[in-house]
């Protein structure tokens, strides 16, 4: 039996509610009188929900039905005009609670007709239990990776899943939300042709409506600007891509699975971030409750546990669904702090930094100390700095000439590596994170110097696998690798992006 047409006032997301739309057009829509309370509900649905999180919009009969359907349908039109994600998510969020306080009252029979006339997923009533099959409990539970929700903590059978009404309950607010969250771009001529339309329907909101969608872009800038300025020297082009993608979803307004809050907490209290810090950039989460928040990172941090919490490995990473997927440099690391540190390198004082290139290139597991000294004192006069007009030369020239320059080449070939160096009356090894590459114009290839510059490193290393050339800035180098063998190798010292 299917839902009942007086409940789409509560669910106006159903497909069936398509039926409202009948005949009519967007012109009349957004622009009759007879319409008219529909898009005062509209601008209400969406202003309560930006502004408080939460949606009160009363049915019949107070509010008729087939109005409360169409405010949601311009509700939907004025976020695809708006055009930004972090205000779709935060009214997503808010159309899922408002949805799951009117699950909770229906009765077992009708919210299992609800829950399947979304077509999204598909319950059965089992005795006073929900059933469903596990694929479709992956499909919804994608994002609620933590605890129990995990489908090897459910107890799959002959590939049904059993779940109790609560946990039915808060299963479907995700898949609302997740649902809502996805808003098909109208094609570019439909926007062209209404765009007078939606845009005078904007400009009848409250101003602060008006200004909260016209410079939402703004307003979260300088809400995700003020977050970071207040990590002080925190390096967001040394972090690993975990952490990044993890940020950028909570500055778009998406809510992180436990997972990977935990991460950004311990990752970021690693590097000595405070607490207060931390906890700001939570905010632009559409769930955001400050005193939740601050409870679990100042815990999580030590501030009022005692105890800092390490953050986890890649390992760990990639088993709960935090890591995006490795990059070269991921592939030779085990931890997301070693990331940060390798990709620090270019920080390091001049003379450590071609310490490190030598043992790079001599690559021995001992500490080479005559030859590290005395090719040290060859190189007393490089610098990795350089002028900013250099000339453009092929291979050949450049290896020829005592300054740097400019070379567009192939990548032919690119291997990453990371070993320890034994040094003489010291406990702890030096770790050298190397890439060798080879490059080549015309028909000559040139072994370089390896890298130990991993900023440098890692667009090579994507051009490599494109295929495509890169423009570098090169610089020949006379190494001594052993008492009888000198050689000149190109020296990679930075990369020319292109504008």
């Amino acid at each position: 039996m299917g839902i009942s047409v007086p409940e789409h006032w509560r669910y106006p997301f159903l497909p069936s509610t398509n039926s409202y739309l009948e005949g009519l057009t967007i012109e009349s829509l957004l622009n009759d009188y007879f319409y008219s309370e529909a898009r005062a509900l509209a601008v209400e649905r969406l202003e309560s929900s930006a502004t408080k999180g939460i949606i009160d919009i009363e049915g019949p009969p107070v509010i008729e039905e087939s109005d409360v359907v169409l405010g949601y349908v311009i509700s939907r039109l004025i976020l695809a005009a708006a055009d930004n994600q972090a205000l779709v998510n935060y009214v997503a969020l808010s159309e899922a609670r408002r949805a799951e306080n009117y699950f909770n009252s229906e009765t077992d029979e009708n919210l299992v007709d609800v829950v399947n006339s979304l077509e999204i997923i598909k319950v059965a009533l089992v005795g006073d239990e929900f059933s469903m099959n596990f694929v479709d409990y992956v499909k919804a539970a994608s994002k609620l990776r933590e605890g129990n929700w995990k489908l090897s903590n459910r107890g799959v059978k002959g590939g049904i899943v059993t779940l109790d009404r609560r946990t039915l309950v808060r299963l479907m607010r995700e898949v609302v939300r997740q649902h809502l969250e996805e808003l098909p771009e109208a094609p570019v001529e439909i926007k062209n042709k209404f765009e007078g339309p939606i845009t005078e329907l904007i400009g009848s909101v409250s101003k602060a409506f008006v200004e909260r969608i016209g410079n939402l872009h703004e307003v979260v800038g300088e809400r995700q600007a003020e977050a970071m300025k207040e990590l002080g020297r925190f390096d967001l082009s040394k972090a690993p891509p975990c952490f990044n993608l993890n940020l950028l979803d909570l500055q778009a307004g998406v809510n992180l699975p436990h997972p990977s809050r935990f991460f950004i907490t311990t990752f970021l209290s690693s590097l000595n971030q405070d607490s207060e810090s931390v906890m700001r950039l939570f905010a632009t989460a559409p769930d955001f409750k400050e005193s939740f928040t601050r409870y679990q990172v100042e815990h999580i941090s030590g501030k009022t546990s005692g105890t800092q919490y390490s953050a986890p490995k890649c390992d760990t990473l990639v088993s709960t669904g935090v890591c995006p997927g490795p990059n070269a440099l991921c592939r030779l690391i085990k931890h997301p702090l070693s990331y940060y540190r390798v990709m620090a390198e270019s920080e390091r004082p001049l003379k450590v930094r071609i310490e490190r290139m030598l043992l790079a290139a001599l690559d021995k597991e001992s500490y080479p100390d005559n030859l590290i000294k005395e090719n040290l004192e060859n190189l007393k006069n490089f610098d990795f700095k350089y002028s900013g007009d250099l000339p453009k030369r092929s291979l050949s020239s450049a290896i020829k000439e005592k300054l740097p320059s400019i070379v567009e080449a192939k990548i032919t070939y690119f291997n990453g590596r990371t070993y320890s160096v034994e040094v003489p009356g010291n406990e702890k090894k030096l770790w050298i994170s190397r890439a060798a590459i080879t490059i080549k114009d015309s028909n000559f290839d040139y072994e370089c110097i390896p890298l130990t510059d991993w900023r440098i490193a890692l667009p090579i290393q994507e051009s490599h696998y494109k295929s495509k050339k890169i423009k570098l800035v090169v610089q020949p180098i006379e190494l001594r690798y052993s008492s009888n063998e000198t050689r000149k190798n190109l020296a990679i010292i930075d990369l020319i992006k292109e504008s």
